[in-house]
């Protein structure tokens, strides 16, 4: 079932008949107590979550018409060996085309779900603007629900009368109350952010609007809802970037082939937890000279494991990579990671790059 909606391998429409061939092989080389029948089955099966409803028919028609003719080699006409042998190709050839149609039809259906699920992740995270208040900006976003292609992880940038600011940030949980989440943060980002001077009263901002909004985006979220995220200021004509962390990994500074993270020295409580009493700890300020990139990133780059489980690490893994435009970076960490997971992700992924 995990092949609904996805194309299988051009080899794999070789395994039904294979699966015939090897069933006519018993029964040729074997004595007669010995029957590929059962593998002309399964053929039939395979055939049916396999190929296309034609080439399903197709198998079907071989199987019977080979399970007919070692038959009447072995038995003869009306050995109930045989009559039994043709029953089972008929049942398993009804089960196959049956099978066929299901899959088809719920393929489509799953191919409509991430038309729309697509359709949202573009209104909530629309593709940056490739330049943006001086600066280069490139942003990648992959969700591990491969069915929904739509998750819990955020990004913005915004120009303002302070400079540039960036909002990264990971919902905690899935499903319509993390995409609700999603919605409610980038709105009041992108609202504030035009009025507070300072990252500490946006991040207090952020905060409050969730906390207050909580009840509203259900049960789970209310009592444990909280979102990680880093806000950060480029200021105009500047050579610094100030960032204030919310529980959430830090960004790494990549130059010259080399990439150091810049973590906060006191990390805030994560967004949705200001009830906890913690006043917002003050932003850090970072030099950002030109020809460098500022790299955020969630936790599906963090905490990517090879296959014997070992986390990805950021800042070796992006040693050696360019940093002369957003677009590279960000290419060239999403390679990096690839090459480290085998390209399977288990959470979503977001990336945003700025460079200078």
């Amino acid at each position: 079932m995990d092949r609904i909606g996805q194309r299988w391998p051009a080899y794999s429409g070789l395994v039904p008949w294979a699966l015939l061939a090897v069933g006519v092989l018993v029964d040729v080389v074997t004595v007669p107590e010995v029957s590929g029948g059962p593998l002309l089955v399964l053929a039939c099966v395979a055939a049916g979550s396999i190929m296309t409803f034609r080439g399903t028919v197709r198998v079907v028609v071989v199987a019977f018409v080979l399970e007919l003719l070692t038959g009447l080699r072995q038995g003869g006409p009306g050995d109930p060996r045989e009559i039994v042998g043709m029953l089972y190709i008929v049942v398993a050839g009804a089960v196959a085309l049956d099978l066929n149609r299901l899959l088809s039809r719920y393929g489509k259906r799953i191919s409509e779900v991430r038309t729309v699920a697509e359709s949202v992740q573009l209104a909530l995270l629309p593709e940056p603007p490739l330049r943006l208040a001086g600066y280069d900006i490139a942003a990648s976003y992959r969700a591990a629900q491969s069915e929904a292609r739509i998750g819990g992880d955020l990004y913005a940038v915004h120009d303002t009368p302070w400079g540039l600011r960036v909002f990264i940030g990971d919902v905690r949980g899935k499903g319509m109350g993390a995409v609700s989440t999603v919605a409610l943060l980038l709105g009041a980002f992108r609202e504030a952010a035009e009025d507070l001077p300072t990252l500490e009263e946006l991040g207090a901002r952020l905060d409050r609007r969730l906390a207050r909004e909580a009840p509203a985006l259900g049960a789970e979220l209310e009592l444990e809802g909280f979102t990680t995220a880093v806000l950060a200021e480029f200021p105009h004509g500047g050579q610094e970037v100030r960032l204030l962390n919310f529980g959430h990994p830090g960004p790494y500074l990549v130059a010259h082939g080399r990439a150091r993270a810049l973590d906060a020295e006191v990390p805030n409580l994560p967004l949705g937890m200001a009830g906890l009493g913690q006043e917002v700890s003050p932003h850090q300020e970072f030099r950002f000279p030109p020809g460098s990139s500022l790299l955020f990133v969630t936790d599906g780059v963090t905490e990517a494991r090879n296959p014997e489980g070992v986390f990805f690490d950021p800042a070796r893994g992006l040693e050696g990579v360019s940093c002369s435009s957003a677009k590279a970076t960000v290419n060239g960490l999403l390679t990096r990671v690839d090459a480290w997971t085998g390209g399977v992700s288990t959470d979503d992924r977001a990336v945003l790059a700025v460079a200078h």
